[in-house]
């Protein structure tokens, strides 16, 4: 497995959902929900990750392609999120400007940032920032 990709340092749990069937669509709905619950966010939150994990999961599922859905926690200085993302090198010679238009009109309400890195195999990235609206829903601290 690669390490996911992205612009912030990576957080625990780092989950992945292999997409070959209509199946995995909920088993990613599923993942997202539990990435997003270990991380604190409120469940109606953890719904709208399901939503996006869904989403691109329908998305990447078109192409007849195997493709790894990842989760994994987040942080930016003072705060901590959740970021979902997918390798598709089949948006390789795809307009960036186009591909990001067509993601912001089916995820922009979702989330807080969406990303796209690279050029050769570009990776499609999410984050969902917690919000005061998350605190008192703290994720456990281990040990």
């Amino acid at each position: 497995m690669t390490r996911p990709k992205g612009p912030y340092t990576m957080q625990p749990p780092v989950l992945t959902v292999p997409v070959e069937t209509s199946m995995d669509i909920m088993i990613a709905r599923n993942t997202a929900r539990r990435a997003a619950a270990l991380l604190g966010f409120v469940p109606a939150r953890q719904a709208q990750l399901a939503s996006v994990a869904a989403t691109l999961g329908e998305l990447v599922l078109k192409t007849g392609m195997r493709h790894t859905l990842s989760f994994n926690g987040v942080s930016d200085h003072d705060k901590m999120g959740v970021q979902l993302s997918v390798t598709t090198p089949w948006l390789a010679r795809v307009s960036t400007s186009n591909v990001m238009i067509a993601l912001r009109s089916k995820l922009g309400d979702l989330v807080d940032e969406i990303l796209l890195e690279g050029e050769e195999s570009p990776t499609i990235i999410t984050v969902m920032w917690r919000k005061e609206s998350d605190q008192g829903n703290e994720p456990p601290i281990p040990g």
